[in-house]
């Protein structure tokens, strides 16, 4: 798992849902030559509670530009369309909905309960609200796909730790430290 799914994974357990990481979801997909083959889809971050069921793409992107309309089909600009593939999930209708169907026989949940997410360490400066809408148009499962930037996930995992019980995580006994040593009530105000 890589460092910022598992930060997901945190903030996702904080709001009560049991994950897991890296699942594979066949889906049949028509080749160039005319032939259907199936593939398997690799969703980061599958995460389930009683009455619902969350597929989430995880994009850190801290060591670039970040997260950016060129990666979507209907928002990049014609010659700009880069990383299409990176996001099949949200780009690819079949694919959406191949990772649906298999999600909601694999697991038993109705496709009405099934959320799709797209967890964002960092946007391009100017395309974060372009992204948001146009993944928020899109109807999927339970509805609109989910977009949870930064500021989310920092502020659904900061109070977490307030716990009493000891939780062995690499992400809680982070925040506990900043937390002990004052680091972190400038800005949160917690102690």
């Amino acid at each position: 798992m890589e460092a910022f799914e598992h930060i997901v994974k945190v903030y996702l357990e904080a709001k009560g849902y049991v994950v897991t990481t890296g699942v594979k979801f066949p889906v049949r997909k028509r080749c160039k030559n005319g032939t259907q083959q199936l593939h398997g889809y690799e969703v980061d971050i599958v995460a389930a509670r009683r009455r619902s069921l969350i597929l989430a793409s995880v994009k850190s992107f801290f060591g670039s530009g970040g997260v950016s309309k060129q990666g979507f089909k209907g928002i990049a600009d014609s010659k700009r369309r880069r990383h299409l593939e990176r996001y099949a999930m949200f780009n690819e209708r079949r694919v959406r909905n191949g990772v649906l169907k298999a999600a909601s026989d694999r697991y038993g949940y109705p496709k009405g309960k099934i959320q799709f997410a797209l967890f964002c360490g960092k946007f391009t400066a100017c395309d974060e609200a372009v992204v948001r809408r146009h993944l928020r148009a899109m109807k999927v499962g339970a509805g609109p796909i989910w977009v949870i930037g930064p500021k989310q996930i920092v502020e659904g995992i900061i109070g977490f730790p307030k716990n009493r019980t000891y939780i062995n995580d690499p992400v809680l006994a982070t925040l506990k430290l900043l937390q002990r040593t004052h680091y972190l009530r400038e800005t949160t105000g917690i102690n």
